[in-house]
């Protein structure tokens, strides 16, 4: 890539099929480096990228150094999608485990909603009503609702524990943004 070019501008007028994984992930890692740069991502746009990324380029994001920084943003950004219809007075507690991070291990998260309200958390210090598992690929496309997550654990490729009907509702909970 000669240029730079922003992810907005990258989701809504470059073929994703031309750019190589090394374009999109500098892309990426350029546009989160700045702590302020995940608020300038259009929501939108972003899962329309996702939905136009080859499995192989989603791969390569989450393989890379820019995995940490996109998965940042996604949580740090979460509280703003969150829709407080029917929200509980009772904490409710998800711990998110997004598997296969370099190295090994996971990215580990805790959100917690209360009174119309939900926190994030790196620390998971509370008891969950539920924990989610799924490597990055999948977590991308959940998170910008290019994925059924029921189908994903019919499939297997989304593991959870604890209350499963509770993490079935999750995805109502939250308004995501669509490509």
């Amino acid at each position: 890539m000669a240029e730079k070019i922003d992810v907005n501008e990258l989701g809504r007028s470059v073929d994703l099929k031309k750019l190589s994984s090394e374009d999109l992930v500098a892309t990426l890692r350029d546009a989160l480096a700045e702590p302020e740069g995940a608020k300038t991502v259009d929501a939108s746009i972003f899962a329309r990228l996702v939905k136009g990324a080859s499995k192989a380029q989603l791969e390569a994001i989450m393989a890379s150094d820019a995995r940490r920084p996109v998965i940042d943003a996604i949580f740090g950004r979460m509280s703003e999608f969150y829709s407080s219809k029917g929200a509980s007075s009772k904490r409710q507690v998800v711990h998110w485990h997004v598997t296969g991070a370099p190295g090994g291990g996971s990215d580990d998260y805790q959100t917690a909603m209360q009174h119309g309200t939900c926190t994030v958390s790196t620390s998971l210090d509370e008891e969950p009503r539920t924990e989610l598992f799924m490597n990055g690929t999948e977590f991308l496309k959940v998170v910008t609702n290019n994925a059924n997550p029921i189908t994903l654990f019919m499939t297997r490729k989304l593991k959870v524990s604890g209350d499963v009907g509770f993490a079935t509702a999750l995805q109502k909970m939250f308004t995501i943004p669509s490509a």
